[in-house]
């Protein structure tokens, strides 16, 4: 995939950092895409369907974006000495801070800590250690959480792994589809194994017995 895309054979560190991520993103549960694929499935769509849901889905940022997010970020802070400040003020704007926190951890993503040693080792060969001091920076400021079971995920290093690798911005969210293709497919496969339609029911809170006013009288 890296000589592909960069024209040139990759070193040994680097086509190791791309193969644990593409393995650490392959399938991860009824996850926010893996369900929608799931969900196009059961209606009898076929494959390419399925996959075109997931890839929409994932295009989110709460769930495929985190890791562009959490890059511009880092690039915004510039300097480890800076992550207090930055943060801090983050908080106090009550934004949300990329990368940290999961739906399905209440404890550290465990695929966090082998993107983090991919950043540190491809940080210090490439003589950039900057990315992984200022990601390691802004987990010791979100570390009190910890307790709260907020804790960093996958995507919070991989932005930085992709950016040492050289891989544009814009092809962060294509990585993770690559690496999830596989589960994905395994999802859909195994939904037509014993198909059902998904469709879950909903209940309406909203308000009932109101009197219709015709347009031209609103």
């Amino acid at each position: 995939f890296l000589y592909t895309l960069q024209d040139r054979q990759p070193d040994p560190e680097a086509s190791r950092a791309i193969a644990m991520d593409f393995i650490l993103h392959a399938e991860h549960g009824s996850n926010a895409s893996a369900f929608a694929a799931r969900v196009t499935a059961s209606t009898l769509a076929d494959l390419h369907a399925a996959i075109v849901s997931a890839v929409g889905t994932l295009k989110g940022p709460r769930h495929g974006g985190a890791a562009e997010a959490v890059m511009r970020m880092a690039q915004e802070i510039g300097e480890p000495d800076n992550v207090e400040e930055y943060i801090g003020a983050m908080q106090a704007r009550g934004e949300y801070v990329m990368g940290v926190g999961h739906r399905g951890y209440k404890v550290e993503d465990p695929r966090a800590r082998h993107m983090r040693n991919c950043a540190r080792e491809l940080g210090q060969q490439l003589g950039q250690p900057k990315w992984f001091q200022i990601m390691n920076r802004i987990q010791e400021v979100m570390a009190p959480l910890a307790d709260r079971g907020v804790n960093v995920n996958v995507d919070f290093f991989a932005g930085a792994v992709y950016s040492l690798l050289g891989i544009p911005e814009d092809l962060f969210v294509p990585l993770f589809a690559i690496g999830r293709m596989p589960g994905w497919i395994a999802q859909i496969f195994e939904q037509w194994e014993d198909n059902a339609l998904i469709r879950p029911l909903l209940q309406y809170t909203g308000p009932i017995d109101l009197e219709y006013i015709p347009i031209d009288e609103r």
